[in-house]
């Protein structure tokens, strides 16, 4: 038996050998080059994607038929469509693909995508803190103070509306002393559940700022302690050309120590008036705590900070839109109409909105259901814009209708 394995062995040992080289050469050409007609998978990329544009749908695999003789690198192959004058909404969009010297393209598939597009907005969202687990024996814990207590949220609108607050959980299991933090935020819907876009590796929403400063208040549970809203009223004109969006207090409430029955009478804390004279961009304002009065045997709770944010935006600006097209709808079986020539809209909004407005974004149309043969020369026209433009002027159009022969 053993003369059989004996037999020969030089000749299985160069066999073997030569496998492991041969093994090894192939593993080493994954991916770097291919010398043959092949299919590969390739990413699909955006060019000239519009600033106020995002993409909500799922991006799709692309495969590409490649003739690759002369074993040129494919590694950093990819595909693309073209987003220029792209509009918000569901679209059809030709794949591209160009290739380096020594590669021709075969096929593509597929050939067209189907994208879904929307528009890029800003919402202001409170800032809603979970808290979980309990503290220390003997101990309690307050109301959560947030700072800020509202952040920018900027993402597709369609994913925006469905966003009521954001998100901050914190755990104070075991804890004997108040906890401050900052943690990142996250988006929840009403539910409870996480919104995320179609596509993990598409961006959905962004705050700002991302992360917020959380104080949980922990204390024995002798003393008594009240949550109550901070008010601040301002004063003053913003520049010219600006307008005051929101003047909030940060946090929006605060944690008070003292006396049960003192803290029964107090309803919420002022922090007096801010000037707002000329101001042309947001605004922080700190206040000091000594400089708030309190009923005697109250006080701020550990940690706390006040201050006010106030924002400050450009004052909406009317524009005119020429060359709108009015489609005429639902026209009744048996009847033809005259074009309607394009008319002039007003819209109104704010000016970084209205620069990128362009004609193709407002739809506009009449109703033609149950008319009958003839002219109407004040027919109202209906009007479609998009998120953050409003629409005050519209004309009146002249409608005519015949009966076809």
């Amino acid at each position: 038996m053993r003369d059989i394995f004996r037999r020969n062995l030089g000749y299985k040992v160069a066999a073997l050998f030569l496998t492991i080289i041969l093994w090894m050469w192939i593993s080493s050409q994954t991916n770097t080059a291919l010398f043959v007609k092949n299919n590969i998978n390739v990413p699909l990329v955006a060019h000239n994607q519009p600033a106020n544009l995002v993409i909500v749908s799922s991006i799709p695999p692309i495969t590409v038929r490649i003739d690759n003789t002369q074993g040129v690198s494919v590694n950093d192959l990819f595909a693309y469509v073209d987003l220029k004058d792209a509009a918000a909404g569901e679209h059809s969009f030709k794949v591209h693909m160009d290739a380096p010297n020594g590669v021709t393209i075969e096929s593509i598939s597929p050939s067209t995508v189907v994208m879904t597009l929307d528009l890029v907005k800003d919402k202001i969202v409170p800032v809603l803190v979970t808290v979980s687990g309990n503290p220390a024996s003997g101990f309690t814990v307050g109301d959560p103070i947030i700072n800020p207590s509202v952040v920018n949220v900027r993402g597709p609108t369609s994913i925006l509306d469905k966003l009521e607050n954001v998100v901050v959980d914190i755990n104070v299991s075991g804890s004997k002393e108040s906890m401050r933090v900052a943690r990142p935020v996250t988006f929840k819907d009403i539910k409870g559940e996480g919104i995320f876009a179609p596509d993990p590796n598409l961006e959905s929403l962004n705050a700002f700022p991302e992360t917020v400063e959380i104080l949980v208040l922990i204390y024995p549970k002798e003393l008594a302690s009240k949550t109550v809203p901070i008010k601040v009223s301002a004063s003053g004109q913003p520049a010219k050309g600006m307008m005051v969006q929101m003047v909030t207090p940060i946090p929006n409430q605060v944690k008070l120590l003292g006396d049960a029955e003192v803290l029964k009478g107090i309803q919420y804390v002022s922090l007096g008036t801010i000037d707002i004279n000329g101001l042309s961009s947001n605004k922080v304002a700190d206040f000091l705590l000594n400089s708030v009065t309190l009923p005697k045997g109250v006080s701020f709770s550990e940690g706390t900070k006040l201050s006010v944010m106030v924002y400050i935006v450009a004052s909406p600006v009317d524009k005119i839109i020429k060359d709108i097209p009015v489609e005429i709808k639902n026209l009744p079986q048996g009847l033809t109409s005259t074009a309607i020539s394009p008319i002039e809209i007003t819209v109104n909004g704010n000016p970084d909105i209205l620069n990128t407005l362009k004609t193709g974004d407002i739809s506009a149309w009449v109703d033609a259901t149950d008319l009958k043969a003839g002219t109407y020369p004040d027919v109202t026209v209906y009007w479609s814009a998009p998120a953050g433009v409003s629409v005050i002027q519209v004309p009146k159009v002249e409608l005519v209708l015949q009966s076809k022969q």
